[in-house]
C-alpha cells in the first residue's frame, strides 16, 4: 500500500509539472503566434486566475465534504484536458481565449487538491510531502529543457501538443489513485461557518496578504518572460534552461523542506521569499547579461520555494486538518491567484518587449509590501492554531 501510494501520488505531481513546465514558459509564445496581442494574453491569464478566485474555494470546500475525495480531482483534470483540446480545435481567437481560460482555471484548482491529498498521505505516513513535491519540480525541469528543445526544432505548435499529452496523462493517473484514509478531525462534517472563520483571524489574513503579494509578484515573469527573452535573442532552448535553473534551485529547497521549516519557521520562510523578490524583479527588468540572469533565476529558490513552504507550514500549524484543502485553495485563489491575475492584467497593459523594467519594477514594489505584512505577521501570530477556528 505505501509503495503504491507513494509512486502514484508522486506520478500525479510529475504529470502536473510536465504540463506546467511547458504551459508557463511557452504558452504565451504559442498564443502570440496565433495572433493574440500582449494585452489579450495578459487578460487571458488574469481572468483565468480571477475566475479561480471566484469559484475555486467554493468548489474545493464542497469537495472536502465528499465521501469520495478523488472525485473533484477527476472532474478538474478532465476539464483541463478539455480546455487544451478546445484551444487546438476552436478556430477563432475568442474560442482559443475561452478554452485557455478554462484550462488555466482548472489547473489552478488541481494544485491545492493535489497538495491537500499528498499532505493527508504524509500525515498517514505513506509519503514524504517535500520529496514528492520536489520530484514534481524535477519533472518541471525536464519539461522546460526538453520542451524548449522540441519547440526550437518543431515550432510553437509543439507546445500545445505537449500540453494535451500531459493533461491526458494527469487525468489518467487521477483515475487510479488509491484512497488515503483521513484523520478523525478531517471526517467531521464541515459547515460554511467553519470555513468563514478563517477570515476572522488577523494572522490568517496577514499570511494571505504576504504570500499573495510575494507569489503574485511573479506575474510579469510567468506571463511575459518568454516574449522578453526572445526579444533579447534567446532561443526557446535557452529560455527553457533559464526556467530550469530557477526550478533546480527550488528543488534543493523543497527537498530540504522539513529542515528549512524547522530552522527558519513559517514566517521566516515567507520573509526570506519577500526580500528575495524585492531584489530579483527590478534587476531582471534591467535585462542583464546571461550570467547575471542565471544568478537571478537562482533566487527562485527563495521567491517561490521558501514562500510556498512557509505558507504550507503556517496552514499545517494554524488551521484544523478538516479545512486543509479549503485553506490551501483560499491561499491559491484569493491570495496567489488574485494577486497574480490582477498583476497579469495590469502588466499586460504596460509591458513591452523593448522596455520591460516598468513591469518588473511594479513586481518589486509588490514584494516590498509583502515584507511589511510578513513583519506584522511575525508580531501577531503565536505559532499555534488560529484562535477564531475551533
Amino acid at each position: 500500500m505505501r509503495h503504491k501510494t507513494r509512486n502514484l501520488y508522486t506520478s500525479l505531481y510529475c504529470a502536473q509539472f510536465l504540463f506546467l513546465g511547458v504551459q508557463l514558459p511557452f504558452l504565451p509564445g504559442w498564443l502570440d503566434a496565433k495572433g493574440l496581442s500582449v494585452s489579450t494574453i495578459g487578460w487571458l491569464t488574469g481572468v483565468a486566475l480571477l475566475f479561480r478566485l471566484l469559484l475555486g474555494p467554493l468548489i474545493v470546500y464542497q469537495g472536502e465534504k465528499l465521501q469520495e475525495q478523488r472525485l473533484l480531482l477527476w472532474v478538474m483534470t478532465a476539464a483541463m484536458a478539455g480546455g487544451v483540446a478546445g484551444m487546438m480545435l476552436l478556430p477563432s481567437l475568442w474560442g482559443i481565449a475561452i478554452a485557455g481560460t478554462v484550462m488555466i482555471w482548472a489547473f489552478g484548482c488541481i494544485v491545492p487538491l493535489t497538495d491537500a491529498a499528498v499532505l493527508h498521505a504524509d500525515k498517514a505516513g505513506l509519503i514524504n510531502y517535500g520529496r514528492a513535491r520536489g520530484t514534481g519540480s524535477f519533472a518541471f525541469v525536464v519539461a522546460t529543457v526538453i520542451g524548449g528543445m522540441v519547440i526550437t526544432r518543431f515550432g510553437d505548435n509543439a507546445a500545445i501538443w505537449w500540453l494535451l499529452i500531459s493533461a491526458v496523462a494527469l487525468f489518467g493517473i487521477s483515475l487510479i489513485l488509491p484512497a488515503v484514509p483521513r484523520d478523525e478531525h478531517a471526517t467531521k462534517k464541515l459547515s460554511f461557518k467553519d470555513a468563514s472563520k478563517l477570515f476572522r483571524s488577523p494572522s490568517f489574513l496577514l499570511m494571505l496578504i504576504t504570500v499573495g503579494l510575494t507569489q503574485g509578484s511573479h506575474a510579469t515573469y510567468y506571463t511575459f518572460s518568454e516574449l522578453h527573452w526572445s526579444h533579447l535573442g534567446f532561443s526557446p532552448t535557452m529560455i527553457g534552461v533559464l526556467w530550469a535553473t530557477g526550478v533546480v534551485a527550488e528543488i534543493v529547497i523543497l527537498f530540504q523542506g522539513r529542515w528549512m521549516t524547522k530552522r527558519f519557521g513559517a514566517v521566516g520562510l515567507m520573509l526570506i521569499g519577500a526580500v528575495a523578490a524585492t531584489i530579483r524583479w527590478p534587476l531582471t527588468g534591467l535585462s542583464p547579461g546571461l550570467p547575471v540572469l542565471i544568478a537571478l533565476q537562482c533566487l527562485h529558490a527563495a521567491t517561490f520555494a521558501c514562500t510556498y513552504l512557509g505558507s504550507v507550514a503556517f496552514l499545517a500549524k494554524a488551521v484544523p486538518s478538516s479545512l486543509t484543502a479549503t485553506s490551501m485553495t483560499i491561499v491559491a485563489s484569493l491570495g496567489i491567484g488574485a494577486m497574480t491575475g490582477l498583476g497579469a492584467v495590469v502588466v499586460g497593459q504596460i509591458f513591452t518587449r523593448e522596455e520591460p523594467f516598468i513591469s518588473y519594477g511594479l513586481m518589486g514594489v509588490m514584494a516590498a509590501l509583502a515584507i511589511v505584512s510578513a513583519l506584522a505577521l511575525a508580531k501577531r501570530w503565536d505559532g499555534g492554531l488560529i484562535r477564531t477556528v475551533g
